[in-house]
């Protein structure tokens, strides 16, 4: 298998609807503008996104222009993960917002939540890595110096320095949404949330979910995970 080097551009800030055959297309804005390149060519890539209860096929429009290879994608969506954005921020902020939470009991609480078959806690952690590692490269620090040794040690990392990498994670997270650190943590109390074992996804939670994925898009030029 032939592995393809993408800019990822995020084009569509839809959400998930329940429509018949569970297809999502990415309708990228500039459609007219790209199309004015006789010289470029495109194509389609289909990729699978486990839903809850709902599995869907999201079909995204693939640029080639001299030499630059574009994958138009939505604002929910993480090319070759599994799963939509909204079920891995929920278990991220969860884990983070709780001192004395794990990640296996943020794992579960996350796959019952959208009716999961399986989300391990070894998923829930190679997402809190990938995010760290993109915190600590927008700060402009080494991410080789300070989080690789410590991420391959075979240790049980000690409390301090999982306080540090959760304090990391959901300030962040929480900057990029001009809320603190408890009102993330609110937003995830059954009070204000329903189970989401489905589309469509709807509510304040997900309206969070889209403005970070945005406000990172946007001043970083990178995805979030």
């Amino acid at each position: 298998m032939i592995n393809i080097s993408f800019t990822y551009i995020i084009a569509d800030n839809r959400r998930i609807e329940t429509t018949e055959g569970q297809i999502f297309h990415v309708d990228p804005a500039d459609q007219k503008q790209r199309s004015l390149n006789e010289g470029a060519t495109s194509k389609e890539r289909t990729y699978k996104l486990e839903c809850g209860e709902l599995k869907y096929d999201i079909i995204c429009p693939e640029m080639h222009d001299n030499g630059a290879k574009c994958l138009y994608i939505a604002e929910f969506h993480i090319p070759r993960r599994p799963y939509p954005i909204y079920v891995y921020l929920y278990g991220i902020i969860l884990y983070s917002s709780n001192p004395e939470m794990g990640q296996r009991e943020a794992a579960e609480k996350t796959r019952k939540h959208f009716g999961l078959e399986t989300f391990s806690h070894t998923t829930l952690g190679r997402a809190i890595i990938k995010l760290e590692l993109r915190i600590k490269a927008f700060e402009g620090k080494s991410d080789g110096e300070e989080l690789t040794p410590e991420h391959n040690s075979r240790c049980f990392p000690t409390v301090e320095l999982t306080r540090k990498r959760k304090d990391a994670v959901i300030s962040f997270l929480a900057g990029t949404t001009d809320r603190d650190t408890q009102s993330m943590k609110d937003l995830l109390q059954p009070k204000t949330t329903r189970s989401c074992k489905r589309p469509p996804y709807v509510g304040v939670f997900f309206d969070l979910c889209h403005k970070i994925v945005s406000h990172t898009y946007k001043k970083y030029r990178y995805l979030l995970l």
